[in-house]
């Protein structure tokens, strides 16, 4: 179970089970989110490559990208209230909020246009945001030193 700790010793066996099935959950999410953060700066950087706007399917794309974040922090936040730790604590967090945000600022800075301009945007945020759940995942899983 990586990083993750259980606070309370005195849990029952269903929340045991609980904890572990959401854990299971927020940990197929994080992949989930990292690779189609990936594939969505892939996908930008198509646009990019071809000189197109971005079309429909791209937001489609982002806007199912967008659900699994939240799906995440959902599952994050269960987590937490049934006294689960992150390895890295108050840091994990700080990074799935900024995760949880990246996508809809971006949306908001560029006004929802699709000229070049937002292509290289979309790419270049997009590329971070990869970067930000890997981070999301370390911060959760590795215990400190």
């Amino acid at each position: 179970m990586g990083g993750l700790k259980v606070q309370s010793a005195s849990l029952g066996l269903y929340n045991v089970i609980m904890i572990s099935a959401l854990l299971a959950t927020h940990n197929i999410l994080s992949n989930a989110s990292a690779i189609f953060s990936l594939l969505i700066t892939l996908f930008a950087a198509s646009y990019l490559l071809r000189r197109s706007e971005l079309g429909g399917d791209f937001w489609g794309a982002v806007i199912i990208g967008q659900g699994i974040f939240v799906l995440q922090t959902v599952v994050g936040i269960l987590l937490a209230i049934g006294g689960a730790v992150a390895a890295r604590g108050v840091v994990h967090y700080l990074y799935g909020v900024l995760v949880l945000m990246i996508w809809p600022a971006t949306y908001l800075y560029t006004g929802g246009q699709t000229s070049q301009r937002e292509v290289i945007i979309w790419t270049a945020v997009s590329a971070f945001l990869f970067g930000l759940t890997l981070r999301a995942v370390n911060t959760g899983n590795i215990p400190l030193p």
